[in-house]
């Protein structure tokens, strides 16, 4: 079961929450997709098309009261330089250099921010992810050990194969038992 669908060669959509309301969004932007195939005009929609489609449609279905239990993350590249942004449950769409969804939003924002900068190599910000989600792991005893990375480049999109979290259980009162 992934969380990640490449809907064109330049567009990769994740989401945190309800996995199936993250099916219906992606089956919702593969038509869109395969519709502007159709065309055959050779053009094309953007990230930033798509990340729009997504904020509405969101935005719509809350306020049917019926909204998608998810925050999605959308990254892309068009005309020379990437794209990422997310949209919330309410339809709220952010564009920003960095995202965070689920519970990094929480125990990792802080980490990226206070870290990140645009000249960072892509080892120095798989470190950065690394350390986001060890806390993570570390803090919430239902996530999992596992995470995976996708880049997004003029190239197209990449999905690395899942990383497991190093993490030091070697706390001393996890040792010793007090009664």
């Amino acid at each position: 079961m992934n969380r990640y669908e490449q809907i064109s060669d330049r567009v990769l959509v994740t989401a945190t929450g309800e996995y199936a309301d993250f099916q219906e969004a992606v089956r919702k932007l593969r038509e869109v997709s395969h519709e502007n195939f159709l065309f055959d005009d050779r053009v094309t929609h953007s990230v930033s098309d798509y990340a729009n489609y997504l904020q509405r449609i969101s935005y719509e279905k809350r306020n049917n009261q019926n909204p998608y239990y998810n925050n999605f993350v959308i990254a892309g590249f068009e005309n020379g330089k990437a794209h990422l942004s997310s949209v919330d449950l309410y339809g709220n769409h952010i564009a920003k250099d960095y995202i965070a969804a689920g519970f990094s939003k929480y125990f990792g924002l802080a980490t990226i921010a206070n870290e990140w900068n645009a000249t960072k190599s892509f080892e120095e910000c798989r470190a950065i992810l690394q350390k986001c989600f060890k806390v993570i792991y570390e803090r919430d005893c239902h996530s999992t050990d596992k995470f995976q990375l996708a880049t997004v480049t003029a190239s197209g999109v990449t999905v690395f194969a899942p990383e497991k979290v190093e993490s030091d259980w070697d706390f001393k009162d996890f040792r010793e038992r007090k009664n």
